[in-house]
């Protein structure tokens, strides 16, 4: 899904879409933004090692524009992750806060300091725990949420089968739990026999 959605997100005939759908978040999303997929977030900056503020890992979706720092982590099946070396609480959600914060101090050009958004796409069967340290950082968008927007907005793309075959494939992520959509999808099934 994380490859699917940098896609659609740089696609063309897709920014207004996006723009609309963080719009709906507070956040104005220019046309001129970038998607990169799997980011690089190790900070190469010695000084910030001894500050005991680490980076490190892949952030799943970094999407910028000339105001704008948006990090996606999408939890589909998994958990926050840990490694080895983070201390003290430290989780992948902290990792990537710390690296956001490089960025903007190292940032090229004048002009007015992004913002930063920190999301965590999930389905609503796999909430993530997330530490008080980052409750108020991390935004949750559910897969239902994208989802129902897509749906409110499918009209104009319904002629792009990829999209419809996205847009198709993230239903099984807006259950409550796994059983209901395993329900559903046994219950369809069943009709498509009935109709044949």
């Amino acid at each position: 899904f994380s490859y699917a959605l940098a896609h659609f997100m740089m696609q063309k005939k897709y920014r207004e879409l996006w723009q609309k759908f963080f719009a709906q978040r507070g956040i104005e999303l220019g046309k001129d933004y970038t998607v990169t997929r799997e980011e690089d977030a190790n900070i190469k900056d010695s000084e910030w090692d001894n500050d005991n503020k680490p980076g490190g890992g892949r952030i799943d979706l970094l999407v910028k524009d000339n105001k704008n720092i948006i990090v996606i982590e999408n939890k589909i099946k998994s958990d926050i992750n840990t490694k080895k070396s983070d201390k003290g609480g430290i989780t992948q959600l902290n990792r990537y806060v710390n690296y956001v914060k490089w960025l903007i101090k190292h940032r090229k050009g004048e002009g007015e300091e992004p913002t930063s958004h920190f999301i965590i796409l999930t389905p609503k069967y796999n909430i993530p725990e997330i530490g008080e340290d980052m409750k108020n950082v991390y935004s949750i968008v559910t897969y239902y949420d994208l989802y129902y927007f897509l749906q409110q907005n499918m009209s104009d793309f319904e002629d792009d089968s990829n999209f419809v075959d996205f847009y198709n494939a993230m239903k099984r992520h807006t259950y409550e739990n796994v059983n209901d959509y395993l329900y559903y999808e046994m219950q369809e099934k069943f009709y498509r026999r009935i109709r044949k």
